[in-house]
């Protein structure tokens, strides 16, 4: 996975398919979110407050000028907003850092990662934001964020000073998903599906009897290559942890050796298809019955409403095909887990100017606050205006029974051109990433019972792994590294035994200094 944009990070690909009152907002209203949200952009605002002027560097997506949800932000907030051109997501990055090395530095800008807000805290380019400050002008997202997503404090954290508001992902509390091809289970004998590692053996040689490959996974990955046998054996590589007191990386522990034993031992027995390397065509595979487990499927995957779905992918090929989720296997210790990313996304940063303008970092704070905190200042942008945007599935239940988007707007590009998100990416513009609570009660039921199934995460101790001073020195590196000697070592053409070196390397390519780097960070955001 790339550097992510809160958007949910299990698989992407194996369906064909993220308080302060301000202007009337209230948290404690109890209007209903079709009373407040069906006003489209609203009646202004009424203050006496002058009007302040935001370049706002939003999300990437392809929103259009004057979309609805500029309108609304300007409306509801008593601001203006500097026209907002389209930044596609695979563009922004290089986008947003030509933009910043030319002087334009935006006010409000969405920082994709760690890496980068460093790098531009380095350069003199954004503003510090005490924490007291976020507290005092933006106390419930201080609040959530301390109980709902600490980690993204370590995002922002820059040599003991904080630049940046994290945001909340609400997907990043779940694993991806185990899903088996149970039809060729039972065709090879196997009535129950495997919850051991001991058992998965045993059906992967069942399977191997029939000409069927047991698994296979994305061996390009760096966190996600057999996410879920590391797991099995209590380690989750490239993730940091605290072991024995000490802060240390996954993917020197002997935990992961033993597992890419365990590896070795299924790939020359036959039991994973050779293609894992590339990563290329698993579903493809999956669907034709060439392989029987996916270990990083979704939550859509048994959705026989979206024609999409794995499950519809599938009988495309064999109507008769069936597939479930699975528990992650157990490893010899009784442990599991699979890879999540924390409930921590990315980051909102200001612009160095703010430091001199408190007025407009202060109503910044308020507005981030609001967004992420009042369901009725959020809905807006998540779904956008009832009977335009949005409808209730059922209007007797109303969100309880679940929200729906309608025509045109059930395509998600004429979403972003309105300025508006499906919160099923787990993004929304102009930063309103809403606290987990929020979310959750507007987020698919069918996906969510899904996401439950089976959860066991595992996320790192800092919530991303390349978060400490010297990773832009060293990490990508070090990546390379562990990428390319697991899948050597897997495919037999290293011994086990080359772990060892590959451990000395590690340390010498600079994991000992992200190790220092990785105790010193923990201990100074303890105290």
């Amino acid at each position: 996975m790339k550097k992510r944009l809160g958007i949910g990070r299990g698989i992407v690909g194996l369906t064909l398919t993220a308080m302060v009152a301000l202007a009337g907002c209230s948290a404690g209203s109890t209007k209903s979110p079709a009373a407040t949200a069906g006003t489209g952009t609203g009646a202004p605002a009424q203050t006496a407050e002058p009007v302040l002027e935001f370049n706002w560097m939003n999300v990437p997506g392809m929103i259009q000028e004057n979309s609805y949800g500029h309108k609304w932000m300007e409306s509801k907030f008593n601001i203006k907003l500097k026209p907002v051109y389209p930044i596609a997501s695979g563009d922004f990055a290089q986008k947003q850092q030509v933009q910043l090395a030319a002087g334009d530095v935006p006010d409000v800008m969405f920082v994709l990662d760690p890496g980068n807000l460093n790098k531009y805290a380095s350069q003199g380019l954004l503003a510090e934001i005490p924490l007291d400050m976020i507290a005092k002008y933006a106390p419930r997202t201080k609040a959530n964020l301390d109980k709902q997503a600490p980690q993204g404090w370590y995002y922002t954290n820059i040599s003991g000073k904080n630049f940046g508001v994290p945001t909340f992902y609400f997907t990043g509390q779940f694993n991806t998903k185990q899903v088996w091809r149970t039809d060729l289970l039972k065709k090879a004998g196997i009535d129950q599906v495997p919850k051991t590692i001991d058992e998965i053996t045993q059906a992967f040689a069942a399977l191997k009897k029939i000409g069927v490959y047991g698994m296979s996974s994305n061996g390009q990955s760096y966190y996600n290559a057999f996410h879920s046998t590391f797991g099995a054996y209590g380690v989750m590589p490239t993730q940091w942890l605290v072991k024995d007191g000490k802060v240390v990386n996954g993917a020197v522990q002997p935990e992961a050796k033993e597992a890419l034993g365990k590896l070795a031992e299924w790939y020359k027995a036959g039991y994973i298809d050779p293609d894992f390397l590339t990563g290329k065509d698993i579903v493809a595979k999956f669907s034709t019955g060439k392989i029987a487990l996916i270990d990083f499927a979704d939550a859509a995957s048994l959705d026989e409403s979206n024609p999409n779905s794995l499950i519809n992918v599938v009988r495309k090929n064999d109507p008769s095909a069936a597939i479930s989720y699975a528990p992650l296997p157990e490893g010899p210790r009784g442990q599991s887990g699979g890879w999540a990313w924390g409930t921590a996304g990315n980051i909102w940063a200001f612009g160095k100017q703010l430091e001199k303008d408190p007025e407009k970092m202060q109503k910044a704070l308020q507005i981030l606050d609001a967004l992420q905190n009042d369901e009725q200042a959020w809905l807006p942008l998540a779904w956008g205006e009832k009977g335009k945007h949005w409808d209730y599935k059922d209007p007797a239940k109303e969100v309880a029974g679940g929200l729906k988007h309608v025509e045109p707007y059930v395509d998600n590009a004429k979403l972003q051109a309105e300025g508006i998100v499906d919160i099923s990416t787990g993004t929304t513009f102009w930063g309103a990433q809403a606290n987990l609570d929020i979310v959750g009660k507007y987020y698919n039921q069918f996906a969510l019972d899904n996401y439950k199934l089976y959860n066991k995460p595992v996320w790192d101790l800092f919530g991303k792994s390349d978060i400490l001073p010297s990773s832009g020195k060293y990490w990508g590196d070090l990546v390379k590294l562990k990428t390319e000697t697991y899948a050597r070592i897997i495919i037999g053409e290293q011994p086990l035994s080359s772990f060892d070196d590959f451990v000395k390397q590690w340390n010498e390519r600079g994991g000992s200094q992200l190790e220092k780097e990785a105790n010193e960070t923990y201990s100074s955001m303890k105290r």
